[in-house]
């Protein structure tokens, strides 16, 4: 049976035998950690076992208990330490050693009528605390919290049956809780260890062992392989575990932290490292929900809502913008006549990058200037600010521009039925594009509470992701609230926020977007930088990019291939890789995994 398994600060040993039995075609059947430093025991399929440093007695015992075909099934070791074990064999037979009186008689109840015993597990409290669990769905607790007693309940409904309950050290209200059709229930474990149970589940199939090291550093977790999903074209296959395995070896260990999504039938998201280290203690993991700012994507959820938006005001996409912005805005004929459309594909003649400030009062000026028609100039690139003659109405190729989206702020309001209020316009316009995003872009994939600024409660309120130099030692740039200047940058979305518009779109599914509307989007290039990559693939693309002080935000979204979709939030350099950034990684490691038909 093939595995998956993912460990975090288990002893080094432990881990290479674990990689050893996977390797060797074997499954791992179960995964436990004695009481101490470097011990534990890792039991084969196959009936194998491999132990380190646990009692001599519970070591002998698991070989007499593997005799004549027979395989051990759990180990299970009480926190006093010492010489106290539990091992079950797949027979129903087990022995125990110093554990409570209660829980070997109960273990006897429930062996009786043909049931075998398939976990036992020890709380950190010590003393009579205990869970047992069998084969037929029967369990029996004593002194474990009440939350995990209810939540087996809830997990072996419906026919289901518990196989797996571990306890972390710190104890308290703590546990971990796995079912037979893979569904688990998580209190107060580590959020990554969570995390790693939600993608193994999505990715690779359900999870089948929990462990938690005996020093209260680490865990284990253990997930049979029943899923592969791949998507293909013609010629090709791309499987979704392949390009997340790509992207792990790329980014693992060489920046301070990220998380990406990639998928086509379902969600998935994985994070790895910090979203915050040391030098901004205390450490944040960066985690699936971690919010970050993601800079230029925010042009993609600009071009999502105004799209949405649009539609919903009878307002058609090539309508010119002249008479959806405040009446005391003077525009130029060339810039009344810009199109929606025109805009949100980066063809509205506007030649200037706007690498400055895109608030309410550079907006206005720059929207109601005059425009000198005799002048041709060029677009140009983000070193050049504040060009003369910025907007070419003679060229309306395309040339990228935060003007093109952060005007949205202003736009989509008006559109929407906005009660202006003069003297406090620019925040109650930026108040309103927000709720107006957040209504058309996120609620209807069940996302709320999306905001340009870090969160103000929460656990994102002090753990929200900062960027930084690798390896991140030095401290990190907290980029505040960027409402006032939403539009063409600054929304902070999870990883997980993203994942759920961009599995909307991918599937069609009209939720945010008419299959008329993606498609549209697409064709036109609306919100996106590219629709194709250099060879000519399918990438629908939009990346973004913000630094300073040496420190690096890369972001990327894609929609790819036949049916797939991706994202990938970097907030550091790549070590190693000067200039490279979450594009790059996600558009190589798809390509990476694409293999031939067989």
């Amino acid at each position: 049976m093939a595995v998956r398994f993912y460990n975090r600060n288990i002893p080094d040993e432990c881990h290479k035998q674990m990689k050893a039995i996977a390797k060797s075609g074997e499954g791992i059947a179960w995964v436990a950690f004695a009481p101490g430093t470097n011990r534990f025991s890792i039991v084969a399929k196959n009936g194998g076992f491999f132990n380190r440093n646990i009692p001599d007695e519970c070591h002998t015992q698991m070989g007499e208990l593997s005799k004549n075909g027979k395989k051990i099934v759990c180990v299970a070791f009480p926190p006093a330490g010492g010489n106290s074990f539990s091992i079950i064999n797949d027979h129903g037979e087990y022995f125990n050693r110093n554990i409570p009186d209660e829980c070997h008689t109960q273990m006897g109840e429930l062996s009786k009528n043909g049931a075998k015993i398939i976990c036992v597990a020890f709380p950190p409290a010590g003393g009579n605390h205990f869970s047992i669990v069998n084969n037929q769905g029967a369990y029996f607790n004593r002194g474990i919290p009440d939350e995990c007693h209810t939540q087996m309940g809830e997990l072996s409904k419906n026919g289901a049956k518990v196989i797996c309950v571990a306890f972390p050290k710190q104890g308290g209200n703590s546990w971990s809780v796995v079912n037979d059709k893979g569904g688990f229930f998580n209190r107060n474990i580590d959020e990554e260890a969570h995390m790693i149970m939600q993608f193994q589940s999505s990715v690779y199939g359900p999870v089948k062992i929990v462990a938690f090291d005996g020093d209260g550093k680490g865990w284990s977790i253990t997930s049979k392989v029943t899923k592969a999903e791949k998507v293909c074209d013609a010629t090709k296959c791309a499987s979704i575990a392949e390009i997340y395995e790509k992207i792990q070896a790329r980014l693992d260990g060489k920046v301070v932290g990220y998380a990406c999504t990639v998928g086509a039938g379902a969600v998935s998201t994985f994070s790895q490292g910090w979203a915050r280290t040391a030098a901004d203690a205390p450490a944040k993991q960066f985690l699936p929900s971690t919010k970050i700012t993601v800079a230029s994507v925010a042009k993609f959820v600009t071009a999502v809502a105004a799209i949405r938006v649009l539609a919903k005001n009878n307002v058609g996409l090539d309508t010119a913008i002249g008479g959806h912005l405040p009446s005391d805005w003077k525009l130029d004929a060339s810039v009344s006549s810009i199109t929606f459309r025109q805009l949100l594909s980066q063809s509205s003649g506007i030649k200037d990058y706007g690498n400055v400030s895109m608030d309410y009062a550079q907006l206005k000026k720059f929207f109601t200037q005059k425009v000198d028609k005799t002048k041709n100039t060029s677009c140009q690139g983000s070193e050049v600010v504040n060009p003369a003659n910025p907007i070419n109405p003679n060229n309306k190729g395309r040339c990228y521009s935060n003007y093109n989206f952060a005007i949205f702020r202003v736009l989509l309001p008006w559109i929407d039925g906005f009660t202006d209020d003069v003297a406090n316009r620019p925040q109650k316009l930026a108040d309103a594009y927000v709720k107006i995003v957040e209504k058309n872009v996120f609620a209807p994939v069940g996302v709320t509470g999306m905001l340009a600024k870090p969160p103000a409660s929460g656990p994102q309120a002090t753990g929200y992701a900062f960027s930084y130099k690798f390896p991140g030692t030095s401290k990190g740039v907290d980029w505040g609230d960027g409402t006032l200047i939403v539009g063409a940058a600054a929304w902070y979305l999870a990883i997980e926020d993203i994942a759920a518009v961009l599995f909307s779109l991918n599937k069609k599914d009209d939720r945010i977007l008419t299959d008329a509307q993606i498609q549209d989007m697409e064709t036109t290039v609306m919100g996106w930088d590219k629709a194709t990559d250099s060879a000519g693939n399918r990438w629908v693309e939009k990346n973004g990019g913000w630094g300073a002080n040496n420190t690096t935000i890369s972001t990327s979204v894609a929609l790819f291939g036949p049916g797939l979709f991706g994202a990938l939030f970097l907030n550091s350099d790549i070590s190693g890789e000067a200039g490279v950034g979450a594009e790059t990684v996600l558009h190589d490691a798809w390509l990476a995994a694409m293999k031939s038909k067989s």
